[in-house]
């Protein structure tokens, strides 16, 4: 499937149990987004699809509350396709989420700042593997903005085991604008 055919069968998305202060639009544009890394057939898709987006919030900084920041809460639950063979999420698994999870609130402050609220790509990221999460486990993801600027831009995660309140992996990313090829 082509990507316009993909992005055509995206049926539309609802946020009505989505908290959060961000504005209508910038919930529903978060909301696409992670339902289009749910692509079928593509690396991840089942993890992404478990995904539950709970919050989208554009809040002061605490350091220079001029300045602002994106917090996205999103909830999961340990399935059996993320274990590794100890039956703990698996570290790839775990980058995975770190990935795309901390890629949206730098979609929502850019979206909410009148950007366009794209993706960019990865350049780097950084994880410190904290706790084994287990089969059933429920997850929460914090991730929150670091900077968004017009070329580069990055984000915080943590991963929290919520069934047994601790801190299973944390994490930063850098993303930038993506280029366009020049094939």
């Amino acid at each position: 499937m082509d990507d316009s055919k993909h992005l055509e069968s995206i049926p539309p998305v609802t946020i009505d149990d989505v908290t959060g202060n961000a504005s209508l639009s910038t919930k529903e544009h978060v909301a696409l987004w992670l339902h289009r890394f749910c692509w079928e057939g593509r690396f991840g898709t089942r993890t992404a699809k478990s995904l539950k987006l709970v919050e989208v919030s554009i809040l002061p900084k605490i350091d220079e509350p001029k300045r602002q920041e994106a917090r996205i809460i999103l909830e999961t639950t340990v399935k059996e396709d993320m274990l590794n063979l100890a039956g703990n999420v698996h570290g790839a698994c775990i980058t995975y989420l770190v990935d795309i999870c901390s890629t949206l609130p730098i979609m929502a402050l850019s979206h909410a700042q009148g950007g366009e609220g794209l993706p960019g790509v990865s350049q780097h990221i950084d994880i410190i593997f904290h706790a084994p999460a287990s089969l059933g486990d429920k997850l929460k993801l914090i991730t929150t903005t670091i900077t968004v600027g017009g070329r580069t831009a990055s984000s915080r995660i943590d991963l929290w085991d919520a069934t047994h309140h601790r801190l299973i992996a944390s994490g930063t990313q850098i993303k930038m604008e993506a280029s366009q090829s020049k094939l």
